[in-house]
């Protein structure tokens, strides 16, 4: 859920370069298929992963009913913090939306590849930026309206939110399919 202008934003240019340079030496490329789960609730994930081109979407099954959380896109990195930082299982599960390519980075390469200063620096920048989202899209769904965040979240890469299916994006927002087809409708007027 960590997309680059969080991620990137807010630490030197250098390491930016740094930082993705370390993702493509030690990433193992790996395609997944729509529907396919890259990590799943109740595991115990040891990677991050960077997303080449694709999507996919952050959920939990509450009640029997599904809740998604949020999405990431291509060149976002995702991950479960809490399970690489320590070792404790996962609360959601991580699915493609379509058909999409992956660099998966196991964390310990990760650390290994980094020296120490760089590693602390970095692991820091990452999680504060993952709060970050986690408050600001607890601060949304709190405060705007669900064309307000339809939005947003189409703001960040128009043309990828445009093929996620409106199921996906009206459970997102908490909205009937309907009603987020007439707000994709006066959107476009």
């Amino acid at each position: 859920m960590i997309s680059p202008e969080f991620l990137f934003g807010n630490i030197p240019q250098k390491q930016s370069k740094y930082f993705l340079s370390i993702i493509h030496q030690i990433g193992k490329k790996k395609n997944f298929n729509k529907g396919e789960t890259i990590i799943q609730k109740g595991s115990h994930p040891t990677f991050f992963f960077y997303i080449i081109s694709g999507a996919f979407k952050t959920s939990i099954i509450i009640n029997n009913k599904v809740y998604i959380l949020g999405f990431t896109l291509e060149g976002d990195i995702d991950c479960c913090p809490t399970s690489l930082l320590k070792n404790a299982s996962n609360n959601f599960s991580i699915e493609a939306v379509f058909n999409s390519e992956v660099l998966i980075c196991n964390f310990k390469d990760f650390q290994q590849a980094c020296t120490d200063e760089k590693y602390g620096s970095i692991t820091n920048n990452i999680l504060t930026n993952y709060i970050s989202i986690l408050e600001n899209s607890l601060i949304e769904a709190i405060s705007l309206t669900a064309e307000q965040r339809y939005h947003h979240l189409f703001q960040r890469q128009p043309t990828i939110i445009e093929r996620i299916p409106l199921q996906f994006i009206a459970a997102y927002l908490g909205i009937t399919k309907e009603r987020l087809s007439r707000i994709r409708k006066n959107a476009k007027n």
